[in-house]
């Protein structure tokens, strides 16, 4: 598997052009929008406000929440330089080769 460093990820990220990283951005900051949303949703008792935690949210896992996450990650794929249609095998793969890099260069 080839190798991919910081200074890669760096190399391809110059690469990308700016309106696809406002794309990136965009993508990110309306995850975080929509999730704090749905924690702080107005209108509901505080006790229906307790149970609006990260981990129920992820346990329902709304139709946004999946789109959301899918934008995401083609934007992360597509700066990595990676294929979009990657299985979690492949992922998990790279990830962590990327890790092992890191460690032996530390």
């Amino acid at each position: 598997m080839p190798t991919f460093t910081p200074q890669d990820f760096v190399s391809k990220w110059k690469r990308v052009t700016s309106r696809e990283k406002q794309t990136y951005r965009e993508h990110f900051i309306d995850l975080f929008e929509q999730r704090d949303r749905w924690l702080n949703a107005e209108g509901l008792s505080e006790a229906e406000k307790k149970k609006r935690t990260l981990t129920n949210l992820y346990n329902a896992r709304p139709t946004w929440l999946d789109l959301a996450h899918k934008r995401l990650d083609e934007a992360v794929f597509a700066a990595y330089g990676w294929k979009s249609d990657l299985s979690d095998e492949e992922i998990l793969e790279k990830l962590l080769s990327l890790n092992s890099e890191r460690s032996q260069s530390r």
